[in-house]
């Protein structure tokens, strides 16, 4: 009997790969107007003079998108930290041109305003990713992704609203109203927030309808003017992945019809 050995080459699998060290940020256009107002609407990017999107690339940049657009989860352009430029062209025209100082790691860049240097949001990277303990009732089916709230409200045209705004979500199964962090101010964001998930359907990835609401600086339910132009209380909910981690920016203008609304953003 002969005993025969083979011999075999470790081979290491490379990746082209180049690590970030510097400044890393999304980029969103929430002027208070509505989505499908053309005059708002934007041909081209530039971030350091060089172009990032474009009518003939992935098309126009509307308000109330972003850049990577959200298709993209967990997607941000990269540059060095300091001082960087930001221009919007339409046509041949720049409409906008603000210097933004940027850190290291990564960050939400948010223009609200196409007169002002735009608002930076920690992203609060890395994102916390925990399991719940589970019960008899929810074992396998409890588990977790979580939100932070960025209050982007206008309560007239130019004019930031002035109170803070308390973000609240319902748990699924026990419809008791939990404080998303604490009240935030125009242009301010909470900590990323543990929401429950308790998913519908058993065999999946997982996922059930979470409801939220809005309190004003005095406690009340927020009131804004819905698209049939009657004021009402402030109500939406959101489809929640087990998993994931989401920015939930409320823009547009309190008093004006249709205006105000939450735009929810998947950060991974």
């Amino acid at each position: 009997m002969v005993l025969m050995v083979a011999s075999c080459d470790k081979h290491e699998l490379q990746y082209n790969t180049t690590p970030v060290t510097g400044a890393e940020f999304q980029l969103h256009y929430f002027v208070p107007v509505l989505s499908t107002n053309t005059a708002y609407a934007v041909d081209s990017v530039l971030i350091n003079d060089v172009q990032v999107s474009s009518v003939k690339g992935a098309g126009q940049f509307k308000p109330q998108g972003g850049l990577p657009a959200s298709g993209y989860a967990g997607r941000f352009f990269s540059t060095q930290a300091g001082v960087n430029n930001i221009k919007f062209y339409k046509g041949s025209n720049v409409i906008y041109d603000q210097n933004v100082t940027l850190t290291n790691g990564k960050q939400n860049v948010i223009v609200h305003d196409l007169n002002k240097a735009p608002i930076v949001i920690d992203n609060q990277y890395p994102y916390k990713h925990v399991s719940g303990t589970p019960t008899v009732a929810t074992w396998d089916t409890d588990s977790l992704e979580t939100v932070m709230f960025i209050n982007l409200l206008y309560e007239e045209s130019g004019k930031p609203y002035e109170g803070k705004l308390q973000y609240m979500w319902e748990h699924p199964t026990t419809k008791e109203w939990k404080n998303l962090g604490e009240p935030v101010a125009f242009g301010e964001a909470t900590e990323r927030a543990i929401v429950t998930v308790i998913k519908t359907t058993h065999n999946s990835s997982g996922s059930c309808n979470i409801n939220y609401r809005i309190l004003d600086e005095n406690g009340n339910d927020l009131k804004t003017v819905n698209s049939g132009g009657v004021e009402t209380t402030y109500a939406d909910y959101w489809t929640a992945y087990i998993g994931r981690s989401y920015m939930h920016f409320f823009r547009g203008v309190r008093t004006e019809k249709g205006s105000s609304a939450v735009t929810q953003w998947v950060s991974l």
